[in-house]
């Protein structure tokens, strides 16, 4: 199989696309009320499957590997999203990082990232992150007060404890390599000192802050 738009300079419409995001699980642990997937209007993932196939997992990357062959990229980003990408278990994770090793590694370097809530982060998942060399960046909204603020589960409970030890085993040298960061998503009302200081607290490699998404009617 060949790039269907035609190889590079061939005059078609294709561009070439260094990052993929693959969503493997379409649920998640927790029940944040600023998600845009789950707490919005568009309700459609709940007739979606709820874990990628294998076939599919497959199908993405022999196709991202095709990809990459014809226009020579050098590096191809993928980054594993859900829902909560930790919900397909170590297992079900191995097999979708070693298709995309196999399919992609002949024709580019594979840059392998993961965005998670950290709740399941176990340290047979760490292990397995640093074998793959796998960087993951964890969503963690600071102190307490305002983690909890949205990050609780559909119970209501705190999943602030949960979100730390998970960052205190990606901090552990032996695991320290698959450390990306954190993703902190913005409240104005939450006390920015507070929030800073309990992120600089988790040592992050680096951190992302993110604007929630907003409308004419909730601003």
């Amino acid at each position: 199989m060949v790039c269907r738009c035609g190889p590079p300079g061939a005059g078609g419409s294709c561009r070439r696309i260094s990052q993929f995001v693959l969503k493997v699980h379409s649920r998640c642990d927790l029940s944040c009320d600023h998600c845009y997937i789950y707490q919005h209007a568009d309700q459609t993932w709940r007739g979606r499957p709820t874990r990628m196939p294998p076939a599919t997992a497959q199908a993405a990357a022999r196709r991202i590997a095709e990809h990459a062959r014809e226009h020579g990229l050098p590096v191809v980003h993928v980054v594993l999203h859900g829902g909560e990408p930790l919900l397909l278990g170590a297992a079900g994770l191995r097999e979708v990082l070693a298709e995309l090793r196999s399919a992609i590694t002949p024709w580019a370097r594979l840059d392998l990232r993961m965005q998670t809530n950290g709740v399941l982060l176990d340290e047979e998942l760490c292990r397995l992150f640093v074998e793959y060399d796998l960087r993951v960046g964890v969503s963690f909204d600071g102190d307490r007060a305002a983690n909890d603020r949205h990050r609780v589960f559909a119970h209501g409970g705190s999943s602030h404890d949960h979100v730390r030890r998970a960052l205190a085993l990606l901090r552990r040298p032996e695991h320290r390599t698959s450390y990306a960061g954190i993703l902190c998503t913005v409240d104005v009302r939450n006390d920015p000192d507070r929030v800073y200081e309990a992120l600089l607290a988790e040592s992050p490699p680096r951190v992302d802050l993110l604007l929630p998404h907003a409308t004419w009617d909730q601003p």
